[in-house]
């Protein structure tokens, strides 16, 4: 049986849960305060995942902050990365406006967080 710990990120508490496992089959749950930090745990041993935060080049030179719209898996992230360093953006563009699809085969875009005109 394998254990593992994870710091709550969820609010600004910061729970030390303790996940007990058994191949990759989740046990126990051990030190949560509430069930966000319990459904976060679970996911973070079994499916981690993250924003990615990046820059794009615009065509003018300049660079255009961006994310993705939801949590991608962490297994991706350098390959998302990769996948978007090529990618030149062409203005006007919003705040909330796609900017690259179905990062990763994912399913899951990527938008501006910045506006170019």
């Amino acid at each position: 049986m394998k254990s593992k710990q994870v710091t709550c990120i969820i609010c600004p508490k910061g729970c030390q849960i303790n996940v007990k496992m058994n191949g990759n089959e989740i046990v126990s749950i051990e030190n949560y305060d509430c069930k966000r930090g319990l459904e976060y745990a679970k996911n973070e041993v079994l499916d981690p995942r993250r924003i990615l935060t990046t820059t794009l080049k615009l065509s003018s030179g300049r660079v255009l902050p961006v994310r993705t719209k939801d949590p991608i898996p962490k297994k991706y992230l350098k390959k998302a990365m990769f996948e978007l360093k090529d990618v030149v953006i062409t203005p006007p563009i919003k705040v909330g406006d796609v900017v690259a699809k179905d990062v990763v085969g994912t399913g899951i875009d990527v938008i501006a967080t910045g506006n170019a005109k």
